[in-house]
């Protein structure tokens, strides 16, 4: 089995990110991280950015990054993830009207980022599952309308169950697409009951909507040791161990039930 580096996501800690970065960086590095998943950069620019993660000893993953917004100005968003060393970036808000421009300009932004050896993913929500077209799930629909060296998948197994998804389906589909993916875990009692669960988050969810709260990565209902054989199947280079809220706990405490989880899952591999 090859090594397999695990990333934290800054969504859980940006409110700290927004008032000190290089602060965050450095606890986070103190946790055990190999890189970083970038949510923005806070106003900090390409070198700064670089010279925090040299500092810490981190590597860039990626980050997520609206498609208007890199359409807009393709050269300077990708040269600015190139310069602090990104492998990734995440297309987010991916339109779906006229979605046939939209892929023929996702094939021109991945070919300047292969350029600069970064790979576009997209990132699936609970809505990509929920939503369909013409019968078809939003997150398929999109993945079988771009090719596949265009948009690699970032899947994210936590997601893909609260809307409904299969993921052992999703990993088996698409294992040749799945170079980073999110074991980010929750709690629900019946998903049944969960719906659109951003509809009433950051509170967690009432005995109408499943009791359903975020959780560290292996303390929730995700059952990881049945999908990990199938994660692994995938050859990924990146696993980020992500849940967007901690609640009254404290968030890097999470992050680090979660490395420690994920790290010794791992080892119990063949």
């Amino acid at each position: 089995m090859k090594n397999i580096k695990i990333a934290s996501p800054l969504y859980i800690v940006r409110e700290d990110c927004a008032k000190d970065l290089a602060g965050v960086l450095k606890k986070l590095a103190a946790l055990g991280f190999d890189g970083i998943e970038f949510l923005g950069f806070f106003g900090h620019s390409a070198q700064e950015v670089k010279t925090m993660l040299e500092d810490n000893h981190l590597s860039a993953l990626g980050n997520h990054v609206p498609y208007r917004e890199l359409v807009a100005d393709p050269e300077g968003v990708l040269d600015f993830h190139q310069c602090i060393g990104c492998g990734y970036l995440t297309v987010a808000e991916l339109p779906l009207e006229d979605f046939d421009a939209v892929a023929a300009r996702l094939n021109e932004m991945a070919a300047l980022a292969a350029q600069r050896g970064i790979r576009l993913l997209y990132h699936n929500h609970d809505q990509e599952l929920i939503e369909k077209i013409d019968g078809v799930q939003n997150l398929i629909w999109i993945l079988e309308h771009v090719k596949a060296e265009t948009l690699a998948l970032e899947p994210d197994l936590g997601w893909m169950e609260i809307g409904g998804g299969d993921c052992a389906d999703y990993l088996r589909r698409y294992a040749d697409r799945c170079p980073v993916i999110h074991l980010k875990d929750y709690y629900s009692s019946d998903n049944a009951k969960l719906g659109r669960v951003r509809e009433f988050v950051p509170a967690r969810g009432s005995a109408e909507r499943g009791h359903f709260e975020f959780r560290p990565t292996g303390y929730g209902v995700l059952n990881l040791p049945k999908l990990m054989p199938l994660c692994l199947a995938c050859a990924p280079e990146w696993f980020v161990i992500d849940h967007d809220l901690a609640y009254e706990r404290d968030s890097y405490d999470d992050l680090k039930l979660s490395l420690d989880y994920t790290r010794a899952l791992l080892a119990m591999q063949a």
